[in-house]
């Protein structure tokens, strides 16, 4: 009768036979199955279990997928997860398609807090309003709502203010892959780095009309 270390032993050499037998091709299609029917996004950890492979194939199947331009997809990463969203040049097809209303595009003010905390995230309220000048409690709680921004964490300060950060929902808005993906910027400075947030993340959510 085999030990419990001699079964997980067998089962370890069995894994690392399937992921040397796997080619990288085969193991992209894998992922993208898995990534169709994941009812949450999942770690490039579970795709490893789930597959009998090392996380470093994983990366590779994934650059694999992230090469295919023609398809209706691209794979997004959110911090350690990752999930297929559409492709952006198909957007508004689908949103067509689906009978799905735009629930209003960003204001001036909306998009110009967004703007700061993708590039300072995580950032407090209090840091948001620095930049900005004004309160901006409101247009946080739009932006929250909308699922673009969500708490991160807490600063070690007092009152242990949140920490706000992007979500999976402001990339697939962006048609961004992940946050390495947004436009570079050399300094955020003041009104003039806002006005290049907004030039760089202008696009088809972005207002055409200025308010608040």
């Amino acid at each position: 009768m085999e030990s419990p270390d001699q079964s997980a032993a067998q089962l370890r050499l069995q894994g690392a036979d399937d992921d040397v037998a796997r080619s990288t091709s085969e193991l992209a299609a894998l992922i993208e199955a898995l990534l169709l029917v994941a009812t949450e996004p999942p770690t490039v950890t579970d795709l490893a279990e789930a597959a009998s492979v090392t996380a470093a194939r994983i990366d590779e199947a994934i650059d694999v997928l992230a090469g295919m331009t023609d398809r209706g997809w691209i794979v997004q990463r959110h911090g350690d997860r990752l999930h297929l969203a559409t492709a952006p040049r198909f957007a508004s097809e689908v949103s067509a398609f689906l009978g799905l209303e735009r629930e209003g595009k960003l204001s001036s003010a909306a998009l110009e807090t967004l703007a700061i905390v993708a590039y300072q995230q995580p950032v407090t309220r209090s840091e948001i309003e620095a930049v900005r000048g004004v309160d901006s409690s409101g247009v946080l709680a739009t932006l929250h709502a909308r699922e673009l921004i969500e708490p991160v964490s807490r600063l070690a300060a007092i009152g242990n203010p949140f920490q706000y950060g992007t979500t999976v929902s402001f990339l697939r808005l962006f048609g961004l892959a992940s946050l390495a993906d947004l436009p570079p910027l050399g300094n955020f400075d003041g009104t003039e780095g806002v006005t290049l947030l907004e030039q760089a993340m202008s696009g088809p959510a972005a207002s055409e009309e200025s308010s608040g």
